[in-house]
């Protein structure tokens, strides 16, 4: 009885939490807005600091929250910034006479979303660096990405007591056949394409000799572009830096300072008073900092022009019907696509992808619309961390496609995953029985598996939808099929290699993307930049994501998951994403 009561009043207690949970949450927002009022002033002589107190997202976000407080009624809230709102904010703070320095401390409980938008961002601070203002980076313990996005500063310095992360890359890959196996599911696959690795954790326990073969070379292009990076900028050579990762030589905070890799140990009320010193302050407590994300809140639109060049987002994975923050809905973005087709005033877009692809179909959907929107008007592709399988072939009609050099593009393959449950439900005593009125009516259930003739059904849409596929690719990019077909196979490709083999034209960012549309459409100075979004005010937003059934969901599996919740998301969404084709990549990578 005692163990009755302890887990009613447990569940009673989780009851009441989710059922206020949107009345905690807005009175979070309101008393962060409340606190956050204060007018934020640039003065002469500011610093400007990147310390991530604001995540950096590729397409305009809600703000996150914090929900470790919510048993007690506190819901912090954090801003999230989009990479145009970090672009328009380190460009006007190159030029902005009251921004004398810029202050990098990598301690905050922010992020930056991936490996490209890194480099993206490192990019900037190079244009920053390159107007003559200092830039000063500190941190307690520096990642690998963390220091290669630091070592653009003029002066680095790290705790004398901390630690610089540097051994070199790797990619792990999760593999799920062992755990199918013991609870007796199994997964019949079909696809196109030697590298269409996608697949593989599902039907193997170890990497195919072709994935291995392609995520070493990429593993390798994304390290060879970090150690020039910062070999550039200490003045070191590649084969230096690429040796002190091999030898694991920085061991304590003294060997990075010996080896090059940081100017100085001081603790960050040295950093602090070493900052105050080069604008011209007697104390740091004199200097006024300026956050990025306070930096944006006092950016104005400068320009007040009629031709438009508009950003539309595919930002996620791709799914058909409608989308929703950071997934990618068919029918949600060809509507998109359709505005700003229609819209006489935009005279060029900019196709923002951040994505690892998913339903072909979808995918399909929106080429036809970004097909149309190219015979109208110039159409540039701006690629973040993926644009790859999916997001590929969305981008495939761009008159031009810009990437990254650390981009994950390519991938151009197709699969079909079926999960078989039948045995795994027959373990827990449940049975399935049908009536059907012809014989392949329940093919598409989880409890049998495909019959032969069934598997060949499957495996003729794969082939229809990858000769569709490398056919668009083609046209795009004025290929011959085989040519596509060639470098296609579902192989992935860093922004690097993409660009060797044609399917990449120039490297840049979201910013030289913006500057080339303009130019294709000769606008000159004469436009201002628009985003294209979901038809939907902010809080309607808001209260529907803080309504749903799934934003609940998430926040249970965010505690049980913690930091496998990203593997845990893919693998859910691949066994229940049905039996359509996909066209999507085999997994992430991320810099630790």
């Amino acid at each position: 009885m005692k163990g009755f009561f302890k887990t009613f009043f447990a569940a009673l207690l989780a009851m009441i939490v989710v059922s206020l949970l949107p009345i905690i949450i807005l009175v979070g927002v309101f008393s962060s807005a409340l606190s956050s009022s204060e007018v934020v002033k640039v003065e002469e002589g500011s610093v400007l600091v990147i310390d991530f107190a604001e995540n950096i997202f590729d397409s305009p976000r809600m703000p996150t929250f914090d929900m470790s407080g919510i048993t007690s009624g506190s819901v912090a809230m954090m801003k999230n910034l989009s990479m145009l709102q970090v672009v328009e904010a380190l460009e006007s703070a190159t030029t902005d006479p009251n921004i004398k320095a810029l202050y990098i401390n990598l301690n905050g409980v922010g992020n930056v979303e991936g490996t490209a938008q890194l480099e993206e961002l490192r990019a900037l601070l190079v244009d920053f660096k390159a107007s003559g203002k200092p830039i000063v980076a500190y941190n307690e313990t520096y990642s690998q990405g963390g220091y290669w996005l630091c070592s653009v500063a003029d002066e680095i310095y790290l705790n004398p007591k901390g630690a610089l992360d540097w051994r070199g890359l790797a990619s792990q890959v999760l593999f799920y056949k062992g755990l199918l196996n013991k609870l007796d599911l199994e997964v019949q696959i079909v696809r196109h394409g030697t590298y269409k690795s996608a697949v593989e954790p599902y039907i193997t326990n170890r990497m195919s000799d072709a994935n291995r073969k392609q995520t070493t070379e990429m593993v390798n292009s994304m390290w060879n572009t970090i150690i020039e990076d910062v070999a550039l900028a200490r003045n070191l050579s590649p084969h230096y830096i690429h040796q002190a990762a091999a030898n694991l030589s920085i061991d304590s905070p003294e060997s990075a300072k010996e080896l090059g890799f940081v100017d100085g140990l001081l603790y960050e009320d040295e950093v602090k008073a070493r900052l105050a010193e080069i604008v011209g302050k007697s104390a740091f407590k004199d200097v006024n900092t300026v956050s990025l994300g306070e930096y944006v809140s006092t950016l104005v639109p400068t320009k007040i022009a009629r031709n438009k060049v508009a950003i539309v987002y595919a930002d996620g994975e791709i799914i058909d019907g409608q989308g929703a923050e950071g997934i990618i809905g068919g029918a949600t973005t060809a509507d998109q696509i359709r505005r700003a087709a229609e819209d006489d005033n935009v005279k060029a877009v900019v196709l923002r992808v951040n994505s690892p692809g998913g339903s072909a179909l979808a995918s399909e959907v929106m080429w036809r619309e970004f097909t149309l929107l190219a015979d109208k008007k110039p159409l540039i592709v701006s690629m973040a961390n993926y644009a790859a399988s999916g997001g590929y072939y969305i981008s495939s009609p761009a008159a031009t496609i810009l990437s990254s050099r650390t981009t994950l593009t390519g991938s151009i393959g197709v699969f079909g995953m079926i999960l078989s449950a039948g045995d795994a439900m027959k373990k827990v005593g449940v049975t399935v029985d049908v009536a059907k009125s012809a014989p392949h009516g329940d093919m598409s259930t989880m409890f049998r598996k495909l019959t032969p003739a069934e598997l060949d059904y499957m495996q003729k849409s794969v082939e229809d939808v990858y000769g569709t596929f490398i056919g668009h690719v083609a046209d795009g990019r004025k290929m011959t099929t085989e040519e596509v077909d060639n470098i296609g196979q579902g192989r992935v490709w860093s922004g690097v290699s993409a660009k060797n083999i044609g399917l990449v034209d120039e490297f840049g960012g979201l910013k030289e993307a913006i500057v080339l549309a303009a130019n294709a459409a000769e606008l000159g100075d004469n436009y201002r930049v628009v985003e294209i979004l979901e038809e939907e005010d902010e809080l309607t937003a808001l209260m529907n994501s803080l309504l749903s059934a799934s934003a609940r969901t998430a926040i249970k599996e965010a505690s049980l998951f913690g930091v496998s919740l990203g593997q845990y998301n893919a693998l859910r969404a691949t066994l229940e994403g049905g039996s359509g084709v996909k066209a999507r990549m085999p997994y992430d990578l991320t810099i630790y």
